[in-house]
C-alpha cells in the first residue's frame, strides 16, 4: 500500500513539473539557473513594455492630457543605456539595485536609467548636498535610492533642481567613489542627465 501511494505521488509530481513554464512558454533548459531564467523573462517583458509604450505615445497626443512642461534634458528618458530600471517590474528593480550595491565592480562604467522621486541631503562633514532618485515599490515599503551627480556637478542647488518629491528621470554612468578620509565605498550615477515635468 505504501509503495502504491509513493508511486502515485511521484507520478503526479512528474506530471506537474513537466508542465511548468513561464507565461511566455519559455521552459528553462538544463543547466539554466534561476538568474538566467529571470533575466530572459525580464527581456521578454521589456519588449512587451516597449511595444505598449509606443502605442500609448502614438495615442497620447489625441487624448488631450497635458503632462506639463519638460524641464532638464530629455535625453534622460531617451538616451541608449545598458540597464533601464524604468522598464522593469518592482521585483526586478529591487533585485537589480541590490545587485548594484553588493557587486558594484561588475556594473562600473555601465549607463543606467532610473525613474524615482527626487530628494537632497546635506552632509555637514563634507559641506555637500547629495542628490538622490528614490525608487519606491508598489507598497512603498522597500524604497531604494540612487545618488546622482547632475552633469559636471555645477548645477546650483536648490535653484536649478526640482522640488523634493518630484518624479524625475536620471540617466548616468555607474561609478564607485570614496570621500577623503573615509574608508567606506559609495556609488552614484555620474555625468547624469536629469529631467522632470512641471
Amino acid at each position: 500500500m505504501k509503495k502504491g501511494t509513493l508511486f502515485a505521488v511521484w507520478t503526479l509530481a512528474a506530471i506537474l513539473l513537466g508542465g511548468c513554464g513561464t507565461e511566455s512558454g519559455h521552459v528553462a533548459p538544463k543547466g539554466e539557473n534561476a538568474v538566467q531564467k529571470a533575466m530572459q523573462e525580464q527581456m521578454e517583458k521589456e519588449s512587451d513594455t516597449e511595444e505598449k509604450e509606443s502605442a500609448i505615445e502614438e495615442t497620447d497626443g489625441d487624448s488631450g492630457e497635458e503632462t506639463g512642461t519638460l524641464v532638464g534634458e530629455e535625453a534622460a528618458m531617451t538616451e541608449e543605456v545598458d540597464i533601464d530600471l524604468t522598464t522593469m517590474g518592482p521585483d526586478m528593480v529591487y533585485a537589480t539595485v541590490y545587485q548594484l550595491m553588493v557587486d558594484p565592480d561588475t556594473y562600473a562604467g555601465k549607463k543606467i536609467r532610473m525613474k524615482g522621486f527626487y530628494y537632497a541631503a546635506y552632509y555637514e562633514p563634507t559641506d555637500t548636498y547629495y542628490h538622490y532618485g528614490v525608487i519606491q515599490d508598489a507598497l512603498a515599503c522597500c524604497q531604494q535610492g540612487l545618488e546622482f551627480v547632475w552633469g559636471d556637478g555645477s548645477h546650483v542647488y536648490p535653484d536649478e533642481y526640482p522640488a523634493e518629491e518630484t518624479e524625475i528621470y536620471v540617466t548616468g554612468t555607474f561609478e564607485t567613489y570614496q570621500e577623503e578620509g573615509d574608508l567606506n565605498l559609495y556609488c552614484h550615477l555620474k555625468d547624469a542627465k536629469v529631467c522632470w515635468y512641471e
